[in-house]
């Protein structure tokens, strides 16, 4: 069970009782009566399959959960695009192709082994390899002899979905590893020709010289290699207008470097920092990896899609032609399940058409001949359907919804503040000690040691590291919670969030439309399933996709059956030799008052309610959120009965209940409400627009290549619960970098001191630098466990691990 925490205002808030783990996933979920182990259908049915086939060590292999399975092993997905990779692999004419591919759904190594073993099992395939940090499946099979469709197919039954290769290792990342390795083992050397005069080496020892020249070799590589990485961001926030915080090391590095050069030119070996050149570089490359691999291992989770929509077939000439090349009059065809990319008036009898994209609404509409079409909407039809252009590609409301523009840029203005200060105070008090020293001595190499000294010691060495670190254990923290960041600037942002606004449709419910009374589906006889499961197989409205989820979860098993006929806005019809099955509206498909009647030579064999269902913890995490002071609010797209039902539920106030809103409307809100505190939580394209208005930005839904590359973060689970998650985690981050700061403040105001009194060295400072960042980086994993402890997370996670 989850466990009670005790908020800021002394509050305890204790979570939804009667709380189970599902036994495929892990994830915390509320039990019903007809599924009392698994936490959505999409879980049932992996267990089962993976039971079946005899794989069970999978199970053996978890180390903390997995990624929940929910609705998209069900779903049928074009994979158009593999197949035009696989012909032009097999073309090449060898005797064996391969293939790089994207890969998402991997949670452990236990997955790892799961996918190697179906993939490794199937016909043809002569060698597969995943690589689980950048989510990559590597493929090698017999020309002619593997149905890669096929086994992309029966992975996405097993809950792991492939796509085109992408690039999600960014250049920069391998760049900076590389920089990494190589100052690494310069930093190393550095330290070999520097120790023995630290050890006491006499100057006039016959290889003193050459040493000296090493180090200064070692040096100036070390700044050309790793040192030129802050410089430069440092010169490029600087024409941007802006102060980075790679400024004060990169002054640090230079100040070091340039003093130690001029020491060298005058022999004096006492004055020089080139060690210290070399290590800090390392260093503060150390902690910049730190920061990039924490949000790049959740990026990788992600297949590398945008939203791209596939191309259309021009009915005029009867080949393809990408979206882009739509123009107004263009007569195209959609293929079910594909959305319609431009205003359209359709010239097919009738269509099922779904508006979760535009307006969130999770049920579907009936357009009959010369309706127009918004942008956006889905062909639920189990036909392709005909519509004529009355827009060009560019002016359509879904170019712009799914256009990859990035959110709002957020300008962190309180730390350049805090730069600014710290350069003018630092460079105040190196400039005095310079000017005291040398009005005292007139000892000109004397003086620039102490301005030299005082640049060095104050440089961010601690903290330089030690955040990173926080960034990157808090990251690792919440992805045991479920919850995964892709945007390191998230944590400065949160600090600022009053307001959270949730989209409804696959937020604040779940993604699909629940069967309300699966006892009727349980009363069915086996062959009575088998023909309903036949009738929904191949069709896209949601109300077949909710029995299908439903029918498959259960075990049944698919049947091979004559054409199913649909009929638009009434149902779908099944003709054997001696029945006449029939799933649809009542009076058509018989007599009755369900949503869904389904029935057998017109006698009704069930009746079917269907709905919206609230996440579990919905209500409670809303009232947990409000007594941490943020104010939630709802904007969808939905009807206005649909939304005030809603907040009734979830006993929000109606004035904080928006409904019927366009995208537009979102966006509009967004801008006239956002004072850089707004969290918007949504799932679909309808979001889109105001994802680039909002300060922050999350989704639940990874697998339509929507919103998940535009998000600062991700959530996965039946549950809200990560949304909590993510913003005590940033409060603890936040606490753990104060004390980071202030010990920083305490160590510099020593270090200056010994820096302005003459007797810092490069000796002293060699060893005050590791040091300091020792006791920064005992400050952070201390600070982190305690407040991990303290609110009770390190206890069995609600929402599964991630990678």
């Amino acid at each position: 069970m989850a466990p009670v925490t005790r908020q800021p205002s002394g509050d305890l808030i204790t979570p939804p009782a009667a709380i189970s783990q599902c036994i495929h996933c892990g994830t915390g979920f509320r039990p019903t009566a007809h599924r009392p182990d698994f936490c959505c259908a999409g879980c049932q049915f992996v267990h089962d399959l993976i039971t079946r086939n005899g794989l069970g060590k999978f199970y053996e292999l978890q180390d903390d959960g997995i990624q929940p399975v929910k609705s998209f092993v069900f779903q049928q997905r074009d994979f158009t695009w593999l197949s035009a990779l696989v012909d032009a692999a097999e073309a090449s004419g060898e005797s064996t192709c391969q293939l790089e591919l994207g890969l998402q759904g991997i949670s452990c190594i236990g997955c790892v082994w799961l996918i190697e073993k179906v993939a490794g099992s199937t016909n043809g395939v002569l060698e597969v390899s995943v690589d689980p940090s950048r989510g990559i499946m590597r493929l090698r099979w017999r020309r002619g002899g593997c149905d890669i469709l096929k086994l992309a197919r029966r992975l996405q039954s097993f809950g792991y979905l492939l796509g085109p290769r992408g690039e999600k290792t960014p250049d920069t990342s391998r760049a900076l590893t590389i920089r990494l390795g190589l100052c690494a083992a310069l930093a190393m050397n550095v330290m070999l020709f520097t120790l023995p005069g630290y050890l006491g080496m006499d100057a006039g020892f016959q290889f003193a010289a050459l040493f000296n020249r090493l180090t200064l070799g070692i040096s100036t590589l070390s700044l050309i290699i790793g040192g030129s990485y802050f410089i430069g961001r440092s010169w490029h926030s600087l024409r941007q207008g802006m102060l980075h915080i790679d400024l004060p090391i990169s002054l640090g590095l230079l100040a070091a470097y340039a003093g130690s050069v001029f020491a060298w030119s005058r022999g004096a070996t006492a004055f020089q920092y080139f060690d210290f050149v070399s290590i800090f570089v390392f260093l503060m490359l150390v902690g910049r990896w730190l920061q990039q691999k924490a949000v790049e291992r959740n990026r990788n989770c992600l297949l590398a899609t945008h939203g791209e929509l596939p191309p259309v077939e021009e009915l005029e000439t009867g080949g393809k032609i990408p979206i882009s090349e739509i123009v107004r009059g263009t007569a195209f065809r959609i293929a079910p399940g594909q959305a319609i990319p431009v205003r359209s008036k359709l010239r097919s009898e009738a269509a099922s058409l779904g508006l979760e994209w535009i307006n969130g609404e999770s049920e579907a509409t009936t357009a009959r001949r010369g309706r127009v079409v918004q942008s956006g909407a889905i062909n639920c039809s189990q036909h392709a359907i005909d519509l004529e252009a009355l827009e060009a590609w560019p002016h359509s409301l879904l170019h712009r919804l799914l256009e990859s523009a990035p959110g709002a840029q957020h300008r962190h203005t309180a730390l350049e503040r805090f730069i600014r200060g710290y350069l003018v105070v630092v460079l105040g008090i190196g400039a005095l000690g310079f000017a005291s020293w040398y009005g005292a001595t007139g000892d000109l190499l004397r003086s620039l040691q102490v301005l030299i000294s005082i640049l060095v010691v104050s440089c961010p060495c601690a903290s330089g590291v030690a955040i990173p670190l926080a960034d990157d254990l808090a990251a690792a923290r919440l992805r045991r919670l479920g919850v995964f960041v892709r945007n390191a600037s998230l944590w400065a942002r949160l600090d600022r969030v009053k307001k959270i606004l949730f989209d409804k449709t696959g937020t604040l419910t779940l993604e699909t439309i629940a069967l309300r009374n699966p006892e009727a589906l349980a009363a069915l006889q086996p062959e009575e399933k088998r023909m309903l499961l036949a009738l929904v197989t191949h069709n896209l409205h949601p109300v077949s996709c909710c029995l299908r989820e439903s029918l498959l979860a259960e075990g049944v098993g698919e049947v091979t059956v004559p054409h199913v006929e649909e009929y638009i806005g009434l149902g779908l019809e099944l003709r054997t030799e001696h029945h006449v099955w029939r799933l649809g509206r009542p009076g058509w498909a018989g007599d009755g008052h369900g949503d869904g009647i389904f029935s057998c030579n017109g006698a009704v064999l069930a009746e079917f309610r269907f709905g919206d269902d609230l996440r579990s913890d919905a209500a409670h995490e809303i009232r947990v959120l409000e007594k941490r002071g943020c104010e939630v609010f709802i904007l969808s797209g939905d009807r206005r009965a649909k939304v005030h039902a809603l907040s009734a539920k979830l006993a929000l106030r109606q004035a904080n209940c928006f409904a019927e809103m366009t995208p537009q409307d979102k966006a509009d809100w967004v801008v006239a409400h956002d004072h850089h505190d707004t969290l918007l939580i949504g799932d679909g394209a309808n979001d889109s627009l105001a994802f680039n208005a909002a300060w922050c930005t999350g989704t639940p839904a990874i697998d339509r290549g929507l919103l998940e590359h535009k998000a600062d973060f991700y959530f996965l689970g039946r549950n809200l619960a990560g949304i909590r998650a993510l913003l005590e985690t940033a409060a603890a981050r936040r606490r753990t970098v104060r004390r980071v700061i202030g010990f920083a403040l305490a160590y510099n105001t020593g270090a200056i001191a010994l820096c302005l009194a003459g007797w810092m060295s490069p000796l002293l400072a060699a060893v005050l630098m590791p040091a300091s960042s020792l006791v920064s980086l005992a400050i952070v994993v201390a600070a982190l466990v305690k407040s991990e402890r303290s609110t009770g997370m390190e206890e069995k996670p609600v929402i599964p691990s991630g990678v």
